[in-house]
């Protein structure tokens, strides 16, 4: 594996979205790599109380997603975790979970999405209280 590939599959491996690279073929040490920022999440979260629990609906407004992420189902009062699922999703893609009232217990729910392919703070992204 030459060192261009070898630096093109890290790149690759952190979610940039865009690369380029130009090198003088009689300077190897002339590679000039420029790459867009990694693809941020960009949800909208609607949260609703029915008869058969807490909903939760999540659309992707942004690009297709590079890697999978995990949605993590909490108790938002103390962080426990009721479920996980590894997402990844396409651009516009929906989906929806129901948390039954007897799983949630009169517990508020929080939802957090943790990608694979960047950092970010832990912070839930919604909550809703039912019952």
């Amino acid at each position: 594996m030459t060192k261009i590939s070898k630096l093109l599959a890290v790149i690759a491996a952190t979610g940039f979205s865009a690369l380029s690279f130009s090198a003088n073929a009689a300077d190897p040490s002339s590679v000039q790599i420029a790459a867009l920022p990694p693809i941020f999440l960009q949800l909208e979260f609607t949260t609703s109380c029915t008869e058969k629990g807490t909903v939760i609906k999540i659309v992707n407004h942004g690009e297709k997603w590079p890697q999978t992420g995990v949605l993590r189902l909490y108790t938002a009062d103390n962080k426990s975790v009721l479920g996980q699922r590894k997402l990844r999703l396409a651009a516009g893609q929906k989906v929806s979970f129901i948390v039954k009232d007897t799983v949630s217990n009169g517990h508020p729910i929080a939802v957090w999405i943790e990608p694979h392919w960047y950092q970010r703070d832990f912070k839930y992204d919604a909550t809703i209280k039912c019952g």
